[in-house]
């Protein structure tokens, strides 16, 4: 796959691709730290409510909530998003592969690539796992109080 391409016409074209993946990382994140948050403030809410006897709409207000936080849209949208870093981080790869002479400057690409993959995998794992965990956590309970 990997075509002759000049070296600066491929730092240029990783330019591109960085910055693809710069904006379209920077909206999710915004978008599943915010989910996050939004997990943490419910279970806060549920845990001020959960128990109290004068609090129905509240507690049901808190189930309904938690249904939308719970769902799978957050992590269907990871998979997508993470499945296009990849396959840029892949186009990223070839074109350095298919650089004959490497210069300096490839040597930084190449880290920054390395860098911002392993940044990106871990921060993404992590933010959905806990947010998940916790979510499931105040469904069951919200259906153990409240029933399905």
């Amino acid at each position: 796959m990997a075509a002759a391409v000049a070296s600066t016409d491929a730092l240029q074209v990783i330019g591109f691709f960085l910055t693809l993946v710069g904006l379209l990382g920077s909206f999710f994140y915004i978008h599943l730290s915010d989910w996050l948050r939004d997990v943490m403030a419910l279970a806060t809410k549920w845990r001020f409510n959960k128990d109290a006897d004068d609090r129905w709409d509240a507690k049901l207000e808190c189930r309904y909530e938690i249904e939308q936080v719970a769902n799978w849209t957050t992590l269907i949208t990871s998979v997508v998003v993470t499945a296009f870093v990849g396959f840029i981080f892949y186009l990223g790869v070839q074109l350095w592969l298919g650089q004959p002479d490497k210069d300096a400057a490839w040597i930084y690409v190449a880290w920054a690539g390395c860098s911002f993959l392993a940044i990106y995998v871990v921060m993404t794992v992590y933010l959905l796992v806990r947010g998940y965990r916790k979510a499931r956590t105040l469904l069951k309970e919200a259906v153990e109080k409240l029933g399905g």
